[in-house]
């Protein structure tokens, strides 16, 4: 050893080979030299013979930069509630648990760095944001209640945690980056404030996590979060959470995948939320109220929703679709109702993406989709098809008993029938013998050729609609 030791630091020097505590909380010297780490970290002190070796130093001072860049450590190491004058550096460097709980630090740069047990951050102070891109934490990295500041305030992005992150009251300034990140416990940041406004308040594109991604009870985030393309196994939550963007997407889920999505909000989401091409087994979210202003559906696919809301309100859900009409959307909400046994609402649907499609269509086309609509409901509403024609056979069976038409061959032993003459003019195949073998007359002339034409619409319209049901079926 080429330098002198501090009453402090001898105290430090001596208990690391036993893995004794040095508590420098209330002692009058508190500055340890981040040398003098650096030096028992890297073996100037071996363990005693039969005692296990770490540093555990609480309410120090550390002066110095503390860079154990690409060193291999093989201790713990715990510096709980002190402050550094310098960015901790940690590049590379492997290790074993790490507990900086409760201490002020000026960054830890831990790219690529390799920690067998837990990362513990809890309580932390950061004004030079957390970097732990490509790290690999074997344990959990805990952030409970810390305070992080930074551009990003944690660079996560391609870390691989054993078990969870846990981020319970976490309050950064700056983003939180986790993109390509490999979780293999959930993600946890239960009344986390994250505050970014004019950027990324959370950026986690194409993370994967075998739990679930709970921003809930209280999670607020000013900015933008984006998990698109990402993979959680179990749940992603948001409920009660409050978020809020001044630009672009304000929740970004496209082509995510998970078991459950849980958007019931603690407010609405005002920036549009991207639900494109998103698998999910179930969509629970909260009464329409509570319903983002804003919603990108195409493509957006799942199982079942849990929700208040009747298929009324549902439609309206969908026509907050940021991008129009979107046939998928229509027919994925069908598909569900359908799946649960709710035909009647799963009709309802596919009729109002038919008329949401009409108003896209060409006059002509737009012409021929309202006599659909009118007479058969696209296929979807039968029963209209059948109050149309009552109402004509009731029509001409009075009007041809008030004015019979005449026979054309007064030898022929055919009796005329009204309501009989009536149906032989309103279905074009089927001949019952009386239109060919009477003439109406006076006004019931155009009567006739007024039933006539109405049974071929009928009939054509009740055709093009069935096809098109049973096409979808």
């Amino acid at each position: 050893m080429d330098f002198e030791l501090s009453a402090a630091e001898q105290a430090v020097w001596q208990a690391f080979p036993r893995r004794a505590l040095v508590d420098l909380t209330s002692a009058e010297d508190r500055v340890v030299r981040a040398s003098v780490i650096r030096a028992l970290l890297l073996g100037a002190m071996p363990p005693e013979a039969g005692q296990l070796a770490a540093l555990t130093l609480v309410g120090a001072e550390i002066s110095g930069t503390l860079d154990l860049s690409y060193a291999e450590i093989p201790y713990a190491v715990r510096l709980s509630r002190c402050t550094f004058g310098e960015r901790v550096e940690l590049v590379g460097a492997r290790t074993r648990e790490l507990d900086l709980a409760g201490s002020r630090l000026r960054g830890l740069w831990a790219e690529k760095a390799s920690i067998e047990g837990n990362l513990r951050l809890a309580g932390v102070r950061s004004v030079g944001g957390v970097r732990l891109v490509a790290a690999r934490i074997d344990g959990a990295l805990v952030l409970d209640g810390a305070q992080i500041a930074g551009a990003p305030a944690v660079e996560g992005s391609l870390l691989s945690v054993g078990h969870d992150i846990r981020g319970l009251r976490l309050r950064c300034e700056g983003e939180v980056q986790l993109n390509s990140a490999d979780i293999r416990g959930s993600v946890r940041l239960h009344g986390a404030t994250i505050t970014n406004p004019d950027g990324r308040a959370v950026a986690a594109v194409g993370m994967v996590v075998g739990g679930t991604l709970s921003c809930c009870d209280g999670f607020s985030a000013q900015g933008r979060i984006n998990i698109s393309f990402a993979r959680v196994d179990k749940q992603v939550c948001f409920e009660h959470a409050r978020l809020h963007a001044s630009t672009g997407v304000g929740l970004n889920c496209r082509q995510l995948q998970t078991t459950e999505l849980v958007l019931a909000t603690g407010e609405p989401i005002e920036r549009p939320v991207d639900l494109r091409h998103a698998r999910v087994g179930v969509l629970r979210d909260d009464e329409p109220l509570g319903w983002p202003t804003k919603l990108r559906l195409d493509g957006f696919s799942y199982d079942t929703i849990v929700s208040t809301a009747d298929v009324r309100q549902r439609l309206g859900w969908l026509d907050r679709d940021d991008d129009g009409y979107a046939p998928q959307a229509y027919e994925q909400l069908a598909a569900m109702y359908r799946r649960r046994g709710e035909e009647d609402s799963a009709r309802t649907v596919l009729l109002r993406g038919q008329r949401r499609r009409r108003a896209l269509q060409s006059r002509p086309i737009q012409l021929w989709g309202y006599l659909q609509d009118v007479t058969v409901g696209y296929g979807y509403r039968p029963a209209l098809a059948a109050m149309w024609l009552l109402a004509l056979f009731l029509v001409g069976t009075v009007a041809f008993t008030t004015q019979q038409p005449v026979p054309l061959d007064p030898a022929s032993p055919l009796h005329f029938r009204a309501p009989v003459y009536t149906l032989d003019l309103l279905l074009p195949l089927v001949d019952l013998h009386q239109e060919t073998a009477f003439e109406p007359v006076g006004t019931t002339v155009w009567l006739a050729y007024g039933l006539i034409a109405c049974g071929w619409i009928l009939v054509t319209t009740i055709a093009a609609g069935t096809t098109r049901v049973l096409r979808r079926g």
